[in-house]
């Protein structure tokens, strides 16, 4: 490839290519009925940074597909993608979401599901459009490089007991982030030795999310870091902080999800609900416990009513794998309505469109019963922006502004100006390759 071609795949696996799927004729010349073979097969399983539990790994995956597929074993590889695909370690399912499907492209391992579907008869009409739709976004020529099987968004979690020991009231459904901040003023303070954090913001990306603004222009090829939703953003991390005893005596800045899940200090922590609630359950595995809730997640005055980008965690097959359609069904297994059901009642958001199952959220933990759930879907997800190979890079670069504000005491103004330089050299180097 030429240097103005997007990323020169890794040497090491150009040459990989993907085992067809073809359908079975019969001499007639009709189409035999397919199946797939029942000799005992290992899938390598790999999870892509998103959250899966030890708890949900055996829950959702291992106990289900003994029963439904006992041909299947899985054997989950650990440690850098990259540095298994080098190796020559590569899975054969991957668990990812729409966020992090960069990466893997930029690894060239996913594979187009298209024709694969076809042939399983998967019907992509029971999902949620949404869903589908952000995963189609991911390739400029439309294929589908992934099945969702549960859809995540944002809510704004909250420690009971903080807001009673200093005697605030807990927040609503609806507010704006503004009236967080204020009361995480009240919350931020020193008591019996402790300093408690009223709120951690998490992440930039997570609270311009709502406006759809990706991370490169895709016209240009120039980062979208000095904006103002972005600036809107860093003005209220400023204020954050700003509050006396936020930054800590070693330099302490973020606080989340450690803080409210186990050590209790943090008052209020909005992020993605599969995740949090995930940790929150893994927590109580361990005899950790917490007397929490949830509200929906807050905006800014020109966002209100809006959700988050539609993220849908997923299953990718890879290029390289020789049991495709076996990995196919591990996806049959995990979108069929009895798992859908199993994972809504766990706590997860089903990627299905169906009423019935949505109800269900949370049936089984008796943890999370009496939470305020139609927080969960009380905004509705926007559209996911156009994905970029570089959007990773400009990410890392927008959420390193945190540090450079709280410690490095940068203004606002300072941080965007370098943080938009440093995006386009990156971009600039990374088109150079």
């Amino acid at each position: 490839m030429g240097k103005r071609k997007w990323f020169v795949v890794l040497s090491m696996i150009a040459a990989l290519s993907a085992a067809g799927c073809s359908s079975e004729k019969s001499g007639s010349g009709k189409t035999a009925e397919f199946t797939v073979s029942t000799e005992p097969v290992t899938l390598k399983f790999y999870v892509n940074v998103t959250r899966l539990s030890e708890l949900e790994y055996q829950q959702i995956y291992i106990e289900p597909l003994k029963k439904k597929y006992p041909h299947i074993t899985l054997q989950k590889l650990e440690g850098d993608l990259g540095q298994l695909v080098a190796a020559g370690e590569i899975p054969d399912l991957i668990m990812s979401d729409n966020d992090w499907h960069m990466p893997l492209k930029q690894l060239d391992l996913p594979a187009d599901l298209t024709e694969l579907v076809k042939k399983m008869k998967l019907d992509l009409s029971a999902f949620k459009p949404e869903t589908i739709q952000a995963i189609h976004n991911l390739d400029p020529k439309g294929g589908l490089e992934g099945i969702p099987f549960d859809l995540n968004t944002g809510a704004l979690f909250y420690n009971k007991d903080l807001f009673d020991k200093f005697g605030v009231a807990y927040p609503k459904d609806d507010m704006l982030w503004n009236d967080i901040l204020q009361l995480s003023k009240k919350l931020t303070r020193k008591e019996d030795g402790v300093q408690y954090i009223g709120w951690d913001p998490r992440f930039p990306d997570h609270l311009f999310s709502p406006y759809s603004q990706p991370f490169v222009d895709p016209k240009t090829n120039k980062a979208l870091v000095d904006t103002p939703n972005l600036r809107k953003v860093l003005d209220l991390f400023q204020q954050v902080y700003q509050q006396p005893g936020y930054v800590g005596a070693k330099n302490e800045y973020t606080y989340g999800p450690d803080g409210f899940t186990k050590t209790h200090i943090l008052a209020m922590q909005a992020d993605w609900v599969g995740k949090l609630i995930s940790d929150l359950l893994q927590a109580e595995t361990t005899g950790v416990k917490m007397n929490w809730d949830m509200a929906s997640e807050p905006r800014f005055e020109d966002a209100v009513g809006k959700g988050r980008h539609a993220l849908a965690d997923m299953l990718v097959i890879t290029k390289p794998s020789k049991y495709k359609e076996q990995a196919m069904q591990v996806i049959q297994m995990m979108i069929s309505r009895e798992q859908q059901i199993m994972l809504t009642r766990t706590g997860r958001l089903t990627a299905l469109n169906d009423p019935e199952i949505i109800s269900q959220f949370g049936a089984n933990f008796p943890s999370l019963q009496g939470k305020n759930m139609k927080a969960v879907y009380k905004n509705p997800p926007v559209q996911t922006p156009s994905p970029h190979l570089a959007d990773k890079e400009v990410q890392t670069i927008i959420r390193a502004m945190r540090k450079e504000m709280a410690i490095g005491k940068k203004d606002v103004n300072t941080v965007l100006r370098e943080g938009q330089e440093k995006a386009d050299k990156k971009i600039a180097e990374m088109a150079a390759q």
